[in-house]
């Protein structure tokens, strides 16, 4: 087989910035996205510091706007999820698997995004597992419901705007007083009557009923229960992506440097997590790799 000149993990905003640059410089290159392009975006509201959207856009817009520039330069992603990655210094040669398939590529581009952290193990019943979510984007299309959030930082603010436009009401539960969000979605919460607030409020256990969820809240001292139809997990990310093999591990700031190898958007920037921030990291990857290549 012979390999691709690049390849690139994850069609989120990085990812997907990447490859349009690349294609504009006639350069292939194969995205893998096991899921529908654009990652995050999805999830978001409101994205309103991305240059050239004074009104703000909402993110589901955004994602599919920049999937439709990717599709209408007739690039295509691989739907696969890269579980490992491998490299070969030997041959100059990036070695990346999926399931029982492997594929080749000269130089490596990373973008595979954030993931959530999960609920710890125990608290959720195994019969309530349906009924908890960790992306906004993936809850089904519901009836008007009661939707608790566990978390508050930006994406539980984030995710609770955003659902309570769709006309479901929000209970966001904070463990603490201190609010890791952003002022202005935080504003915007406390102004939307189907939010409510709760700080001082430790999820204890969580109940299956016929028609639902019951949590039981140590609420400001006192236990509580609430009734609620899904629970949306908010309890922070951590960088997404393949497993890679030691030898790959002894390569990689070698790597880097050399300019075979690129971490790009959400996976290496820690609280510096936006879109715009994303994309132009999706830019200078291409164009760095164009020189590269020329040289």
């Amino acid at each position: 087989m012979s390999p691709s000149p690049v390849a690139i993990v994850g069609g989120g905003p990085a990812g997907l910035t990447a490859a349009i640059q690349l294609a504009r410089y006639g350069i292939p290159a194969d995205l893998y996205e096991p899921r529908r392009l654009g990652g995050l975006l999805w999830n978001a509201n409101l994205v309103e510091n991305y240059p050239g959207f004074p009104e703000g856009i909402p993110g589901s817009e955004l994602a599919e706007r920049i999937s439709e520039q990717f599709s209408r330069l007739g690039l295509q992603a691989i739907s696969r999820s890269i579980d490992l990655i491998d490299f070969y210094p030997g041959i100059d040669r990036y070695l990346l698997t999926a399931g029982e398939e492997t594929f080749q590529a000269q130089l490596l581009v990373v973008a595979t995004g954030t993931q959530p952290i999960r609920f710890p193990d125990g608290l959720i019943p195994l019969e309530a597992e349906p009924d908890v979510y960790y992306e906004v984007a993936d809850l089904p299309d519901l009836s008007p419901s009661r939707i608790a959030i566990i978390g508050a930082g930006d994406a539980a603010f984030d995710y609770a705007l955003n659902l309570a436009h769709r006309g479901h009401r929000v209970m966001i539960f904070n463990r603490s007083d201190e609010i890791r969000a952003l002022p202005l979605l935080v504003s915007r919460a406390s102004a939307q009557d189907r939010i409510e607030y709760h700080p001082q409020a430790a999820l204890q256990t969580i109940e299956t009923l016929e028609d639902g969820l019951r949590l039981k809240v140590v609420d400001a001292g006192r236990e509580t229960a609430y009734k609620v139809n899904v629970i949306v997990g908010a309890l922070g990310r951590v960088p997404a992506g393949p497993e890679w093999t030691d030898q790959a591990k002894d390569q990689k700031q070698a790597m880097l440097q050399s300019g075979r190898l690129h971490l790009i958007g959400d996976v290496h920037n820690g609280s510096y997590r936006q879109t715009a921030i994303a994309a132009g990291e999706g830019l200078k990857a291409a164009m760095q790799i164009y020189q590269f290549l020329k040289e």
